[in-house]
């Protein structure tokens, strides 16, 4: 429909997508624009609620952080059933969020979405472990409930670089680390970096492979954030939004 208006941010967690939609959405509304952001993350809903349940009763497989963090997801991946069944939740639980974005507009919001559509998509992906869901049947229904107007916008970013703005002090604390053996003195040194929210590098691996490869079937602007600071990044946007 042509009053459904979105900006559609995506890329691997880390990469600056959370900046740079809180900075558009500000300049937006102060040139007397309706916007707003919206974000939404894979798992939703009932896919979240059988998330839990799964780690509760110790059905799931766990990544590690560099920080040797253990982060763990359901184990869906081990058979097609499964497989099947996870995919098909995540598809009913995204319907809601799908309905609310739709409202938003209706009412004239200019939704300057994070993740979205794009991110379950990717996320689902991971966790049956399979790179080619992201090119099949299910994807691509997803894909039409993004407003065929909306404008896609991929932020991408290394692995080294996340990880530097997810802790800035990294190298110092991991050679100071290096030295010490007792796990509770490693603990004191990470204590007040929120290392359980580091996400492991075979995920942001795997996100930055899926995006990349929506981005290419969906013909989104590409901008490698690590090149250009806050403010080019930002201009880059802009001059992009302007022309489209």
């Amino acid at each position: 429909m042509e009053n459904e208006r979105m900006i559609h941010f995506f890329g691997p967690d880390g990469a600056g997508k959370t900046t740079q939609v809180k900075i558009l959405v500000r300049f937006l509304n102060n040139r007397g624009m309706l916007a707003r952001g919206f974000w939404v993350r894979s798992p939703h809903t009932l896919a979240y609620v059988l998330w839990r349940l799964f780690i509760r009763i110790g059905f799931y497989r766990t990544m590690w952080n560099p920080f040797g963090v253990g982060i763990k997801i359901p184990a869906v991946d081990r058979n097609r059933i499964l497989r099947s069944f996870w995919v098909t939740t995540e598809f009913f639980s995204v319907l809601p969020h799908v309905i609310r974005a739709r409202i938003l507009m209706s009412k004239g919001y200019i939704l300057v979405s994070e993740r979205y559509l794009l991110d379950t998509i990717t996320t689902v992906a991971f966790f049956v472990k399979d790179l080619n869901f992201v090119k099949g049947r299910l994807a691509r229904i997803l894909i039409r409930f993004i407003p065929r107007n909306a404008i896609l916008i991929f932020i991408d970013a290394d692995f080294e670089t996340i990880l530097e703005r997810r802790t800035p002090l990294f190298l110092e604390r991991m050679q100071k680390a290096s030295a010490l053996t007792r796990s509770s003195n490693r603990r004191q040194i990470y204590g007040y970096v929120q290392d359980n929210v580091v996400e492991p590098q075979e995920f942001i691996d795997f996100q930055r492979k899926a995006y990349k490869m929506l981005a290419k079937s969906l013909g989104a602007f590409e901008i490698y954030s690590p090149d250009f600071s806050v403010a080019e990044t930002f201009e880059m946007i802009l001059r992009f939004l302007e022309a489209n």
